[in-house]
């Protein structure tokens, strides 16, 4: 049996294959306010410019900057107001947000002026300081947004500020579930593994559906995956990926189609496979709901995004004792009184080794704040980087 590939030999094959097949999908155009998280299917281009007009970027004085204090104060200027006109040796008090008048080349922030009946006393202020010029924002011509980049928020304000009420996007993935084993068939083990799919790929803002279960054989569980692989962008299949001698999965991807890579030096969630069929890609995640969310979060989840969790430095309130060299362990942990506590001591305690089987097969086990990862042993009051859920 060959060994598993590192993590990031993993990972860079994910890469690889995001490159080829997640961008694939067709186009539709679907209302603004419906964009969030969606990834544009082509480049937006500005027609028009931002501001339209000079703008103070400060509440103040309008002046212009190469003439001499004092200068007389010839009137307020709001935002909203039309375009004004000043004079030399004049000032204008101005909000910010307004249209700064013809002849004003900068503005004087109000906590640096001095005004005595009505007459504007201060320093020199350059030129268009504390002005939002015109054009500066965007001008007509600019690429605004790349094709595939994925909408946030402020990306869809900026839309709307360009006039766009239908964005361009590429469709929704549709993900096809498979869920193998006899003991799930014949429901004598509730099927939380679809469950977690699916949450996790609605978090991914894809869509996805369950196929069907299919018991431990070998020609079943075939038929069932390239159907699936017929009408869906992607598939995932849960159990059937370890060595006993029911674990057909990453050996029916080879003989129908490309196995990239099965097991990962990752504990929790080794026996993860992935591969290719009928041009459609195949998670195969671990039986073990634990080792399946493992699988999904540590290799799966970079294919569907690339932005990192965020991170915490914490203490470790108790030891944390690895049975086995070589592989990166997975510490799901709870963040209490500043610290990092790792799952509890019914399954790590000082004197004995973190039980991978257990958590592996315990859904209760990820449900945590976070993780930390790591290689070897770690000690009691060892600063770690937990990776947060939240």
């Amino acid at each position: 049996m060959n060994s598993p590939i590192t993590l990031d030999e993993a990972l860079e094959k994910i890469k690889q294959l995001k490159n080829t097949y997640y961008f694939r999908r067709e186009s539709e155009k679907v209302a603004l306010n419906d964009s969030v998280g969606r990834e544009l299917s082509e480049d937006i281009i500005a027609d028009s410019m931002s501001p339209e007009f000079d703008i103070a970027a400060m509440d103040g004085f309008a002046v212009r900057s190469d003439d001499g204090y004092p200068l007389k104060i010839s009137g307020n200027i709001y935002a909203g107001d039309s375009t004004a006109n000043m004079k030399r040796g004049e000032a204008m008090a101005i909000a910010t947000g307004a249209i700064l008048p013809q002849g004003a080349d900068a503005v004087l922030k109000m906590e640096d002026a001095e005004v005595k009946n009505n007459i504007l006393c201060c320093k020199k202020t350059g030129k268009w300081e504390n002005v939002f010029r015109k054009g500066s924002d965007y001008s007509a011509g600019d690429r605004i947004f790349e094709k595939n980049h994925r909408i946030m928020p402020q990306s869809a304000a900026l839309l709307y500020s360009l006039g766009i009420e239908k964005v361009p996007v590429y469709k929704k993935i549709r993900a096809g579930i498979i869920s193998t084993g006899t003991e799930i068939y014949n429901g004598m083990i509730k099927n939380t593994s679809s469950v977690l799919i699916q949450g996790f790929m609605k978090e991914m803002g894809c869509e996805s559906e369950f196929a069907g279960s299919v018991p431990d054989d070998y020609d079943k569980t075939k038929n069932m995956l390239l159907q699936a692989c017929e009408k869906y962008d992607v598939v995932f299949t849960t159990g059937g990926v370890s060595v006993g001698e029911r674990d057909f999965v990453a050996d029916i991807i080879a003989k129908t189609g490309e196995l990239l890579f099965h097991r990962v030096a990752i504990r929790p969630g080794k026996p993860i496979a992935v591969g290719i069929v009928n041009d459609t890609p195949v998670f195969a995640l671990p039986g073990k709901p634990t080792g399946a969310f493992t699988a999904l979060e540590m290799v799966v989840r970079r294919y569907f995004t690339g932005m990192p969790r965020a991170t915490h430095k914490l203490a470790i309130n108790e030891d944390v004792i690895l049975p086995e060299n070589g592989f990166e362990y997975i510490i799901f942990v709870k963040i209490a009184h500043n610290m990092a506590g790792p799952l509890g001591r019914e399954i790590i305690s000082l004197d004995k080794e973190y039980g991978v089987a257990i958590i592996s097969a315990s859904p209760r086990s990820a449900v945590v704040d976070g993780y930390v990862v790591t290689d070897r042993t770690i000690e009691r009051g060892e600063q770690v980087n937990v990776y947060l859920f939240s």
